[in-house]
């Protein structure tokens, strides 16, 4: 084993964390259910999430 044998492991560890985070994002991106901005269930920020958050009674 070569005496450097830590920097290809340190490589292969970041390497490994950066696809678990990575992947079940993408994975959420393309299936739609990533992007929603402020408002839940993918509504976003537009006048139908204010105008819900403003109702008067």
């Amino acid at each position: 084993m070569p005496a450097d044998w830590q920097t290809p492991l340190a490589l292969l560890v970041v390497a490994a964390a950066a696809i678990g985070l990575l992947a079940p994002a993408l994975r959420r991106l393309r299936s739609g259910r990533g992007g929603g901005g402020c408002a839940s269930g993918g509504e976003g920020c537009g006048c139908g999430s204010v105008k819900k958050q403003l109702r008067v009674k």
